[in-house]
């Protein structure tokens, strides 16, 4: 579930007109190349960088091995070691050259020939990509190589590309190796991202060594790593969604469900609308199961909408509707009908901790239909008798009460239930429900509120973008005022898409 996660974000699967529909791969890779171009001449512009990647993505299921061939024998030199070691890896048949070698004589194959180290890193990608997506276990040894290659270069323009690279190496070791070999390797990148201040380079290791720890379970680790990093100023928004949905998970085995309920709400709520549904849909499980644990209980409309994620949260809407009734019967024959999806989704240990809550929520609804009611009964009611007697081999019936006066005095303890206990006669009896308005309830869910909208509005501001100074010309000609409107315009696309950066 968690690589579904790392393969839906960053990559758009919306609403696609005819005309994207129709794009064929060769004219969009050649396309990319001359942004890469630009990219370069600009020393680094990360808008041509982001449309790169985006069109990239937007043919990716079309990529094929052939095409992908013909694109590197039409832009990198003939001479080329990279070019014959990508051509090995993807053993493709050369039945696509023609379409490439047509684009290629539209627009003049001498200047579609490029020697930057960007577009070589570039073809690795494609290639890395392409391998994974066509489960090819040397996509390991590719990744590697690849990384060989990117240690000889120290350009700033390499950045971003350098990101994808240690991504799906990662991604490579994980789906076709052991994701520990891949550790010392991602330590040794990230170190040296901090020291080379490269932002995007230490935010894409920094969420594969969290990814590393979290899926081997080794919390601890992730957690006196994440301690003593001090993250980049300017991040993107795919990274950071990524970096508080592991810090959530994190937050939600230390047992601090509050930080790990707002950690995991930003997440979602930075997520794209129409986009990454695989990772929403792990972000709404793990909001489900932290909200449970806090004593909330999810809405129906945050679990049955929207329509594409309705089927896969059904066991979550069973297990929050046994958790509002209160019934430990029920509670139990949910955990154990679903059990082996709760472990697929790494939440089963989470679950298990609910039991405590459904009791609760059992002693709150007992507490406002009886004003007292016998510590018996109590135990009938909730099914507490049947787990008490399994428990205890000894059939004691003075056993069996002390446990109940303990259940419930914990809960009493707790807040759950406004209640006192006659621990002579074994009755509890409810004290008098107060007016909610006569307490701090109400100011405390309104600091709530503004704490939201303040933080709301301090990312809007952090997320704007001044005009450098001296940007702007007074006298400027027409071709310059043409260009810079350009510019502009594309600088607005690239806003507006800004979540699928990565």
């Amino acid at each position: 579930m968690d690589t579904q996660m790392d393969t839906d974000l960053g990559e758009e699967k919306g609403e696609e007109g005819e005309q994207e529909r129709e794009i064929e791969p060769s004219k969009t890779l050649i396309s990319n190349v001359s942004l890469i171009k630009k990219s370069v001449e600009s020393k680094g512009e990360p808008r041509f960088i982001a449309s790169v990647f985006r069109q990239t993505h937007m043919v990716r299921t079309k990529l094929t091995a052939e095409g992908i061939c013909a694109f590197i024998e039409a832009v990198l030199p003939s001479d080329s070691e990279s070019a014959t070691t990508l051509k090995q890896f993807l053993k493709a048949k050369k039945t696509e050259t023609k379409k490439v070698k047509e684009e290629e004589d539209d627009d003049s194959g001498e200047k579609l020939k490029s020697e930057l180290p960007e577009t070589e890193i570039y073809c690795y990608v494609l290639a890395l990509m392409h391998m994974i997506d066509a489960k090819d276990a040397n996509a390991i040894q590719l990744s590697e190589i690849c990384l060989q290659r990117l240690s000889s270069f120290n350009r700033r323009t390499l950045d971003a590309f350098a990101a994808k690279v240690y991504f799906y190496y990662s991604l490579a070791h994980e789906r076709f190796g052991n994701i520990r070999d891949a550790r010392q390797t991602l330590l040794a990148l990230h170190r040296q991202a901090t020291s080379r201040l490269d932002a995007i380079g230490q935010e894409t290791t920094l969420n594969l060594l969290l990814r590393n720890y979290v899926s081997l379970k080794q919390y601890e680790l992730a957690e006196q790593l994440r301690s003593k990093t001090v993250l980049p100023s300017s991040r993107s928004s795919a990274q950071q969604c990524r970096y508080l949905y592991y810090l959530g998970r994190i937050r939600a085995i230390q047992l601090e469900y509050t930080e790990a309920k707002e950690c995991l709400t930003q997440a979602l709520r930075k997520a794209p609308n129409n986009a990454a549904w695989g990772f929403k849909l792990i972000l709404t499980k793990w909001i489900c199961i932290v909200r449970l644990l806090l004593g909330e209980i999810p809405e129906r409309k945050f679990l049955s909408s929207p329509s594409e994620m309705r089927s896969k949260l059904l066991p979550y809407f069973e297990l929050t509707s046994a958790v509002r009734a209160g019934d430990l019967h029920e509670f139990a024959l949910v955990v154990e009908k679903h059990k082996a999806t709760f472990e697929k989704d790494n939440v089963f240990n989470l679950i298990t901790r609910l039991r405590r809550n459904v009791i609760r929520t059992g002693l709150a609804k007992v507490n406002v239909a009886y004003s007292k009611i016998s510590l018996n009964d109590i135990a009938l009611k909730l099914g507490l008798q049947k787990d008490v007697d399994m428990n205890n081999t000894t059939s004691n019936n003075i056993n069996s009460e002390g446990a109940i006066e303990c259940v419930v005095a914990k809960a009493i303890r707790d807040g759950a239930v406004d209640a006192q206990i006659d621990f002579e006669t074994g009755i509890m009896t409810s004290n008098e429900t107060k007016d909610a308005y006569s307490t701090s309830l109400p100011g405390e869910v309104f600091h709530q509120r503004v704490a939201y909208c303040l933080d709301v509005h301090n990312e809007c501001q952090r997320a704007m973008r001044y005009a450098e100074k001296g940007s702007t010309k007074t006298n400027e000609t027409k071709e310059e005022r043409m260009k810079r409107l350009e510019d502009e315009e594309a600088l607005r696309e690239f806003m507006e898409e800004e979540d699928d950066y990565f």
